[in-house]
This record gives C-alpha cells, structure tokens and sequence, in this order.
C-alpha cells in the first residue's frame, strides 16, 4: 500500500475541512499521514475529523509567522517524520508547509505536490517589498515540487512562478452536507460568513457593511486578531465552532457575505451556494471564478435569485 504525507501549517478552516475530505476518502487505499500545525481555529477534537486509520504528527515549531529559529526547528521536525515515514507521495498545503517542504525535496523516491491555497504575494496587507520576497520564494522553489492549485484563477497566478502546474478545483461533499438541509433552510433574512477575523477576511468591510444595514441581521462565525474591528450593533460573532454546529447553525440564514481581499477557492463559498444561500463576494481569484454576476442557476421555493460581486 502507497504511503502519502500531507504536511500543513494552518490545519483549521477551510483547509481543515479540505484535508479531511481528501484524506478521508483515500485512508481506505493508501496510509495516509498528516503533518500539521496548530493554530488559534484548530477543532480540540481535531482527531474527529478524520478516520481512525490515519496518522496525525504534530509539528511543534510550525508558526505562521517567519521566523528563522521556529521555521529551522519545523523543518528538522518534517525532515525527521519523512525520513520515518518514507512516503511514496507528499502532498504541501499553503505557503509555510510549501517553502519547507519544498527545501527538502532532495528525496527523489518521494512524489512531491504543493497546493498554495491562496498566494502569499497576494496578500493585501503585505508591504510591496514582503510581496516581492514571497514571488521571489515561489519562483525559485517554483520546479521543486508539481503545483495543484485548487482554483483555475489560482492557477493562472501559479504560471508566474512555475509551469509545472495544474488545477483541481476545490470541492465538497454533497452527501454529508445533504444531512444538515432542512425546512428551515434560508427562512430568515439574515447575513453571515465564516473564517478566521484577519485581513484577508477583510472585516472592516464586513461591518461597514453591516453598518449600512443597521436593521438587518449580520453573523460572523470564527474569532481573530481584528474582533475589534466587528463593533456594528447588529453583528454578532460566534467565535469558533464546531463544523457540525456551524451547518446546522447556519441553515435558516439566506444571504451569505464573503468581503475576502484574497483567496484560493473558498470552501465556505462553495457550501454556501450548495445550501442555495443568496451570495455576496467580492470580486477576487476564487470567487470570480466561482460566481458569475447576476446569474442564479438554482432556486429556493421556486423563486429565482441572482448572485453578485461586489
């Protein structure tokens, strides 16, 4: 039986929910191995969301910020792990796990895969000059590693770097979130988004949004640095849930609000017109790749409803 690592820095929202759905549904063909880190969004029961049968290391020195001591102890760690584990295939997930695992691919038995789940040259609230090192990175790790982007606009940017590159649009399972649909579903006027309350989320715009609209409804569902930032009287914020509870939680609300000002491919996005949410996004890589503007291919109670970017 092959043996396939995934090794990932931010293992919490939509890359959780990625992973676990990817490696949930190889475990019964290959061993499958995960390498991850912990972060503030991180599930307490994160061994629940996967199956039994696969193997979950902690890397102790995994940090999202750049730090030379940190980011040299992480890379020992992964080192030491890889050479234990001896996969056929490694799979990197966003920038972090893909600069240090893509220094180490001097294993030429090993497959090597990198999935940036959203450049960081992208970043918005990065200097020009941060941006820059983080290109230049890219493109000197750029044919170390065959890149997957999970977004076709993901992978267009993906050219600037490297051209071994291909694209697999990101997914999600219908027949588990089929489960949480009900009568209830998209019954209440009432405006909600999930993710980490950061810059990329964008939650300035969030509650200037929610400002405008002071007698509706708006739901943020995760925690972050910039909470602060979320003090319109008609917002409430959950902090961090369970993914369970969050579909259930977020059935009866009819208008989803992503205000990102970068992505890959949003999963929550993607679940959200599932559900047949009324869609709001901003217009970025991902979501223009995912919404077309005044275009409603689904209904809810036989009425038609159009998405929209702003």
């Amino acid at each position: 039986m092959k043996k396939i690592v995934h090794v990932v820095e931010a293992l919490g929202g939509g890359v959780l929910t990625y992973l676990s759905e990817l490696c949930n549904g190889m475990s019964d063909r290959y061993e499958v191995s995960i390498l991850y880190g912990k972060r503030d969004q991180t599930p307490i029961d994160l061994e629940n969301y996967f199956n039994s049968n696969i193997e979950m290391i902690e890397i102790k020195h995994f940090t999202r910020e750049v730090s030379i001591v940190k980011d040299y102890n992480a890379l020992k760690e992964i080192k030491g792990n890889l050479k234990k584990i001896n996969p056929d295939i490694i799979h990197l997930h966003s920038s972090k796990a893909g600069a240090l695992g893509r220094m180490l691919n001097s294993n030429r038995t090993s497959e090597m895969f990198y999935t940036p789940h959203g450049y960081s040259f992208l970043m918005k609230n990065e200097s020009r000059l941060k941006k820059n090192i983080y290109l230049l990175v890219e493109k000197l790790l750029g044919n170390k590693a065959i890149t997957i982007a999970c977004s076709k606009g993901e992978y267009d940017e993906s050219q600037r770097v490297t051209k071994k590159s291909t694209y697999v649009n990101n997914a999600i399972n219908t027949n588990y979130l089929r489960k949480f649909y009900n009568e209830h579903s998209n019954t209440e006027d009432v405006y909600f988004t999930i993710g980490r309350i950061e810059e990329q989320k964008n939650p300035v715009m969030f509650n200037k949004i929610a400002g405008e609209f002071p007698n509706k409804k708006f739901v943020w569902i995760g925690d972050g640095s910039l909470k602060h930032t979320l003090n319109a009287k008609n917002i409430t914020v959950t902090g961090w849930m369970d993914r369970r509870d969050v579909l259930k939680l977020i059935q009866p609300y009819r208008f989803f609000l992503l205000t990102s000002k970068w992505e890959g491919l949003s999963i929550s996005l993607l679940e959200a017109m599932y559900y047949e949410k009324i869609a709001f996004v901003t217009n970025i890589i991902g979501n223009n790749d995912t919404i077309l503007d005044n275009y409603a291919p689904m209904s809810i109670n036989g009425t038609s409803f159009s998405k929209h970017s702003f």
